[in-house]
Parts: structure tokens; sequence; C-alpha cells
């Protein structure tokens, strides 16, 4: 139980007068948390009250439990405390908000565990679950679902942009049966073409050519877009020197060497030139020396120097031709 959870059980049990007196002297960001969590608890039985009170104010007197009466409770405590307008404007926050609980949900159990559980569930179902959560997790997801799935997946997450009150309402249901539906009218962004990049930025490379070649197959026009938006490690043959030098310089020389060794002459002599002459003769050495290595090993080398490309394009250090530029600016 969370701080959040304590004080909504502190307050319930003292009633909307004292509530709403309490709200008064709180910033909004911690009404809206306690109001979220005071509208979610349902029964609070005896012996919780009385730990709650007992850390808050060393008294243990409660004599009977409480039932949270959810929105309308928390409604008429919000319109006491701070006035109609901006007590309908924190509700509809908290009914957004109350979204992301199968996010917070998912977030702290095991990816394996989750593919499971989903791959008994509509693709459709499944895309609009993945969408919500971070590529990361959603590429590990992808990555323990069954191989005729995984490619359906991605291309329901690329077509989702907007879902419906009553779709989100109908997932909550089977994954957290006890949540409150969701009202409002709002529609809420959740996937998209964007999404599905980032995403693929996560999978390794055999995962990655594997779901593209299945998209190539039922998606076509889906597969070049994602391939259009990808930056791979073979891409830098392409950058310019001072793009190159702008990234080597957030690259250690440890990761540079081992993201190489499936690197073509021409991309190694390119970024050789790049960096200095004694750096790139002790790359050249520890390359020479190398033995075996796997190829996921150089794979993650190259992802983590993909993701400093990222950041920095992200940052406005770097504009990559046919992402938002014609050349490669620092």
């Amino acid at each position: 139980m969370n701080g959040s959870d304590k004080a909504a059980i502190l307050l319930l049990y003292l009633g909307p007068e004292a509530t709403s007196k309490v709200f008064e002297h709180m910033e909004d960001n911690e009404i809206k948390r306690i109001s979220q969590s005071m509208a979610q608890l349902g029964y609070v039985n005896r012996s919780v009250i009385q730990d709650v009170v007992s850390e808050y104010t060393q008294i243990t007197d409660p004599s009977t439990g409480i039932f949270s009466q959810g929105e309308e409770f928390v409604r008429r405590i919000l319109e006491k405390a701070l006035g109609p307008v901006k007590a309908e404007a924190l509700l509809k926050e908290l009914s957004v908000a109350s979204y992301g609980d199968i996010t917070d949900m998912l977030a702290s159990m095991d990816s394996k565990t989750i593919a499971n559980f989903l791959s008994q569930e509509h693709p459709q179902t499944i895309a609009v679950i993945l969408a919500k959560l971070k590529p990361k997790q959603t590429s590990e997801i992808i990555g323990f679902l069954p191989q005729e799935l995984q490619a359906d997946v991605v291309m329901r997450i690329a077509d989702v942009d907007q879902v419906s009150p009553e779709i989100i309402a109908d997932i909550e249901d089977v994954m957290r049966r006890e949540l409150n539906s969701i009202g409002g009218i709002q529609r809420f962004k959740v996937g998209g073409v964007e999404k599905v990049v980032d995403m693929f930025n996560h999978f390794d490379r055999s995962r990655e050519k594997q779901i593209l070649d299945k998209l190539d197959v039922i998606k076509p026009p889906l597969a070049e877009i994602i391939r259009k938006h990808l930056f791979t490690f073979e891409d830098f043959i392409h950058l310019d020197d001072r793009g190159i030098q702008a990234i080597m310089r957030e690259v250690s020389n440890d990761t540079l060497t081992l993201a190489m060794k499936t690197a073509t002459d021409e991309l190694k002599d390119k970024i050789f030139r790049n960096i200095s002459s004694r750096a790139a003769d002790m790359i050249r050495e520890d390359l020479e020396v190398m033995g075996p290595v796997r190829l996921s090993d150089v794979e993650r080398a190259q992802s983590e120097i993909i993701k400093v490309v990222r950041r920095m394009e992200e940052e406005g250090q770097l504009v990559i031709a046919g992402r938002g530029g014609d050349d490669v600016l620092v």
C-alpha cells in the first residue's frame, strides 16, 4: 500500500467535511493522486483502517469498516474543496489517468509471463495493450509470443492510433476485472507507426529481420515505412563526417570495437577517418586479435551506438537525412 492509498483511507475515515478542508492545503498533483486512490479502493476492512490511523495519529479506535463510494464520493469532496469547475477538470484527468493502471500493473511483471497470458487473446487486444507499454518491454514481450503472432501484432500496433473508451473498458475487464470502467468520451493515443519504429529499435537484428520479412508478405507498405524510419549500424556509411565525429565522442572505444566486428571494410574506413589516429590504431589492433564473439553481443554493442544516435537526434544535435532533413547537422 502506497502513501496515496493510506492518505485516501485516512481521509475516507475522517469524512468528506474534513477531507475537503485538508484538500484546501494540498497541491493539485497531491489531490489528484489521493482522489484516484479514493475512487478505486473499494471496501477497506477495520484492521487496515486501524493500521493507517495508528500510523498517522497513534489513535486506534475505528469501530467499523468503510466502503469507498467511488467517483461520486470523490466528486462531492472535490467540489466542496475546489469548486465545481476545477473539480470537473480534475475528475476528467483522473478518468484518463486510470487508463494507465494496465501499464502500471504490467510494468512490474515478467515479460514471458505477460506473453503467455496475452497469447490467448485476440491479436488486436494484444496490440492495444502492448501499445501502452514502453518500447523495450513491448519488444521483449513480442519476442516471447508465438512466431505466427509476432508480425500480426506489430502490424496492428502500427494501425492502432486512437482507442475508444468502450474498447479500453473491455480490455481492463479482461486484464483486471476489479478496475472501474473508464467514463468520458475521450479517445486515447496509444500506438501508430512511431511506436512501432521505437519498438523495433529494441529488437535484436534477427528478430527485426524475421518480423519485417513477414510484414513484407502481409502488409508491404508498412514494412517499407518501418525500414525508411529505422536507423541501423550500417547506415553510418551515409552520415557525413561531422555527424560521425559527434556520435563517436559519445561512444566508448570498447563498445565501438565490438560493434565493428561485423562491419564492412568501407564502414570501418569511414569510422576510422573520423576518430583520432591513436584510437583508430588501438581498435584495429583489438579487432585483429579478437577471437570469435557472439553475434548477439555485437548486435547489442551496435544497438548501444544506435541509442546514442537516437538520443542526439531527439535532442536536436543531429538531423538524419530522410527523417527531418536532407543532411546530417551537428
